[in-house]
């Protein structure tokens, strides 16, 4: 019995590995892909920090069937000189900062898993502008 678990072990790593270096890629992808007007909504599935969503989430399977799991984190940062509100104080002020009205966000994105006691994490920031 011990023997086989020996096997099996490292070969889990090693699946989740590659699953998670799939998944994340996949939430890159999506927020490189997603609208402006998606990414600044209410709605948006990266909540303006200091708000974050965290949902668990399937990320494959392992032989015989047993689920992947893991956890996705997300929020996204605006620049400072993005387009500033009309009601703030210093309003002329950054519009002096960004006369073009430009918008930066960054988009993070961070995968949280567990194998056996020990926890991962893999994240990635992407930096939209408009």
């Amino acid at each position: 019995m011990k023997s086989s678990l020996d096997l099996i072990v490292p070969r889990q790593w090693i699946i989740y590995q590659n699953v998670s270096d799939a998944y994340i890629s996949y939430e890159q992808a999506y927020a490189e892909r997603i609208s402006f007007q998606q990414l600044t909504d209410a709605g948006s599935p990266w909540p303006l920090y200091p708000d974050h969503s965290t949902t668990e989430i399937e990320i494959g399977k392992l032989p015989g069937g047993h689920p992947l799991m893991a956890t996705i984190i997300r929020t996204r940062i605006p620049n400072e000189n993005n387009i500033p509100d009309p009601t703030d104080i210093d309003y002329d002020a950054k519009l002096l900062n960004n006369p073009s009205e430009a918008e930066t966000w960054q988009i993070q994105s961070h995968l949280t898993y567990k194998i056996g006691q020990d926890e991962y994490v893999k994240s990635r920031t992407i930096v939209r502008s408009q």
